[in-house]
C-alpha cells in the first residue's frame, strides 16, 4: 500500500500549474466579476486554513496545452466547487459533495473538471466552499495523466476501505469467542472507522448516488466525523480503566466525552462548521490526554493490575498515536504548512495503527482466555477441595451419629427402667428426645449440604400422616388440625414427615404455654394451573419471643428468648430447603403476636 502511494505522488507530480494563488471572502457573498480585480496570495503544495466560515478562492496560472486538460480537487468532501475558465467564460456547473456525482465532466471518487485546450497561458478561477476544514491540492493534468492517477488512487483507497473492514470483521469474530466488553467497544470502533473512511475518501457518493439524496449522504459524513472520536473516547477509557485510572485522568476522559456530545449536540442543532472545528480539537486533546494516561495516569497498584496487556506496550502504542495524529491534524487545523505525506499520513497512520492495535487486541483476548482457563481450573481444584472435605465431614458425621445413638439407646434402656414413675422421667425423657432430634437435623444438614438428598414420590395420605407427626411430637392436645380425612399427595413421605415435624414440634416449643396451635392443610390450584397442597401452623407468642420473620429460615437463627429453650437453630433452614427441594414454597408471616408459617407443596 505504500508503494502504491509513492506511485500516485510520482505520476501526479507534473502539474499543469504554474502558479497558485488564494483570496478570502470573508463576506460568502462576493462575485466572480468583483473578485478577480482582488489581490491573491501565492501559495505551494496543500492550501491549510482550517476551520473557516469564508469562501475561497484559487487563482490557478495553466500552462498551454494542445490537449484537454482535467482540474482535480482534492479532497473529497469540499461541499462545492465552481470554476471560472478565461478560455470558457461562461461559468460551468458546481461540484462537490452537495452535489449529484453522475454530473461531474469525470465521475470519480475525487472533485474534478475538464478544461478545454489552449495555445496560450491562462489563468483558471476556482470558488470553493468548505463545512469541514480547508486543506485542499489542485493538480491540472492531461486525461490521460488523471485516468493514470485516478486509477492508483483508487486502487490506494479501496485497498484501505478493505483493509479496515477486514480488521472490523477479524475483531467481531474475536468478540463472538470472548463477549468481552472492551474488545466489543473497540470492534465497533472499528466498524465506524470503516464507515469513516467510506464516506470522507468520496465512495459513499459512488455507490450510493443513485439511491440515496446527496444531503442525506453529506450529513451521514458529518455524523460519521463526530461519532468516530465518541466511540474511540469510550473504547480507550475502557481498556485504561482497566489499569486503574487516577482521579484527574478520569475527570479528563469524563471531560472528553462531554465535549465529544456537545459536539453531536451541536450538528444536530444544524452548526455543521462549529461542530467540526470542535470535533477536531477534541480529538488532538483525546490522543494527548490517551498518551498521558498511560504513562503518568496508572493508579499501577496489584488490585489494578492488568496482566492481559502490558501497559508500556500502549504507552508506545500512544507515543507514535501521537506522533502520528499531530502530523495529521495539525495541518487540518490551519496550525502548518500541509504537504502530500502529512494529508495522507492519516492513512498510513491508520492502516498501521489499526493492525497493530488488532494484534494487540488479539494477544489481550489469547490472554484473557488462558487466565479464565487457569482460573476455571483453579475453581474446579477448589470445588474438587471442597467436595472431598464434604464426603470426609460426611463421613465423621455418620460414624459421630452412630456412636452416640447406641449408648443413647442404652441410656433410654436404663431412664424407663430405673426412672420410670419418678419426676424426672419427664425430664430424662425430654433430654433423650432432645439428642436425638439434634442428632436427626445434623444428618438432614449434612444430606442437604452435600446435595445427597434423594427424592422418592409416591402416593400417600397426607392427612394419616400429620395426625401420626402431630401425635409423635408432643402436645397433640394443643394442636387442632383442619383438615378433610382423606388429602391423597404424591410427593416423597419422608421429606414431608421432616417439614411437618419441625413446624409442629417449633410451634409447641416455642408458643404461648397451654395455647392453642392451628394446622390447616387444603389443596389449591398455583398461578400455573397446577395443584398443590398448602399446610399452614399458626401459633401464639409472647411479645418478647416474636423473630425476625426475615431471618427465621437462616442456619443456626433462633429468636430474642430462645436460649432458655433446647435447639439447634437448623429447623426452619431444613424445612426450606427441604421444601424447595420438593419445587414449593415456604412463607413465615407475623401479625401482633401472632406467628403463620405456610408451605405449598407441588402434588
Amino acid at each position: 500500500m505504500c508503494a502504491v502511494f509513492l506511485s500516485s505522488q510520482a505520476l501526479a507530480g507534473d502539474s499543469y500549474v504554474l502558479q497558485q494563488e488564494f483570496f478570502e471572502d470573508k463576506t460568502n457573498s462576493l462575485s466572480f466579476a468583483h473578485v478577480k480585480n482582488e489581490k491573491f496570495t501565492p501559495y505551494e503544495g496543500w492550501l491549510a486554513k482550517g476551520y473557516s466560515p469564508s469562501t475561497y478562492w484559487i487563482r490557478l496560472t495553466v500552462n498551454a496545452s494542445n490537449k484537454e486538460l482535467v482540474a482535480r480537487i482534492r479532497p473529497a468532501y469540499a461541499e462545492s466547487i465552481q470554476v471560472f475558465d478565461a478560455v470558457s467564460p461562461t461559468p460551468k456547473k458546481v461540484v462537490g459533495a452537495r452535489y449529484a456525482w453522475r454530473d461531474s465532466d469525470i465521475p470519480a471518487y475525487s472533485h474534478n473538471f475538464t478544461l478545454a485546450a489552449a495555445s496560450q497561458e491562462r489563468q483558471i478561477f476556482l470558488k470553493i466552499k468548505y463545512a469541514r476544514t480547508y486543506l485542499l491540492s489542485v493538480d491540472v493534468m492531461t486525461l490521460t495523466e488523471y485516468l493514470s492517477v485516478d486509477h492508483v488512487d483508487s486502487l490506494l483507497y479501496m485497498g484501505y476501505i478493505v483493509f479496515t473492514f477486514a480488521l472490523a470483521l477479524g475483531l467481531f469474530g474475536a468478540w463472538l469467542i470472548s463477549r468481552e466488553k472492551v474488545l466489543g467497544v473497540f470492534t465497533i470502533q472499528q466498524f465506524v472507522a470503516f464507515l469513516h473512511t467510506f464516506f470522507v475518501v468520496g465512495y459513499a457518493r459512488i455507490f450510493f448516488d443513485k439511491y440515496i439524496d446527496v444531503s442525506t449522504l453529506n450529513y451521514a459524513s458529518y455524523v460519521l466525523v463526530v461519532v468516530y472520536p465518541l466511540v474511540g473516547l469510550l473504547a480507550n477509557k475502557l481498556l485504561l480503566e482497566e489499569y486503574g485510572l487516577k482521579r484527574l485522568y478520569r475527570y479528563s476522559f469524563n471531560f472528553l466525552i462531554c465535549g465529544s456530545s456537545l459536539v453531536i449536540v451541536l450538528l444536530m442543532l444544524g452548526y455543521i462548521g462549529e461542530a467540526l472545528k470542535l470535533n477536531a480539537q477534541i480529538v488532538m486533546l483525546a490522543i494527548a490526554i490517551f498518551c498521558l494516561t498511560a504513562w503518568f495516569g496508572i493508579v499501577g497498584s496489584d488490585k489494578h493490575q492488568n496482566i492481559n496487556l502490558p501497559i508500556n506496550v500502549l504507552r508506545v502504542y500512544y507515543a507514535f498515536n501521537l506522533v502520528m495524529w499531530l502530523t495529521s491534524l495539525l495541518p487540518l487545523l490551519g496550525a502548518v504548512q500541509a504537504k502530500d505525506f502529512a494529508v495522507h499520513s492519516y492513512l498510513l497512520y491508520n492502516v498501521f495503527s489499526g493492525l497493530f492495535f488488532f494484534l494487540l487486541l488479539q494477544y489481550r483476548s489469547r490472554l484473557i482466555l488462558k487466565n479464565e482457563l487457569m482460573k476455571a481450573a483453579a475453581l474446579k481444584k477448589e470445588a474438587d477441595d471442597e467436595r472431598f472435605l464434604r464426603e470426609e465431614q460426611g463421613k465423621l458425621m455418620a460414624m459421630l451419629t452412630h456412636e452416640i445413638r447406641t449408648p443413647l439407646s442404652v441410656l433410654k434402656l436404663v431412664i424407663d427402667r430405673k426412672v420410670a414413675g419418678s419426676e424426672l422421667e419427664d425430664f430424662a425423657n425430654r433430654a433423650v428426645s432432645n439428642i436425638d432430634s439434634i442428632i436427626d437435623k445434623c444428618i438432614q444438614l449434612d444430606q442437604l449440604d452435600l446435595k445427597a438428598l434423594k427424592i422418592n414420590k409416591a402416593p400417600f395420605n397426607l392427612s394419616d400422616l400429620i395426625v401420626t407427626v402431630v401425635t409423635d411430637s408432643g402436645g397433640a392436645e394443643r394442636v387442632h388440625i383442619e383438615a378433610e380425612s382423606r388429602i391423597e399427595i404424591n410427593s416423597d413421605i419422608n421429606i414431608v414427615r421432616v417439614i411437618i415435624s419441625n413446624l409442629a414440634g417449633n410451634a409447641v416449643r416455642y408458643s404461648i404455654p397451654n395455647s392453642d396451635i392451628q394446622l390447616s392443610v387444603a389443596l389449591e390450584s398455583s398461578g400455573t394451573g397446577n395443584s398443590r397442597v398448602r399446610i399452614i401452623v399458626q401459633n401464639d407468642v409472647s411479645s418478647i419471643d416474636i423473630p425476625d420473620a426475615s431471618q427465621v429460615f437462616d442456619k443456626y437463627y433462633r429468636g430474642p428468648s430462645s436460649t432458655r429453650i433446647s435447639g439447634s437453630g437448623l429447623g426452619l433452614f431444613i424445612v426450606r430447603d427441604l421444601v424447595h427441594a420438593l419445587g414449593g414454597e415456604v412463607r413465615c408471616s407475623i401479625h401482633n403476636n401472632s406467628i403463620a408459617f405456610t408451605v405449598w407443596i407441588p402434588i
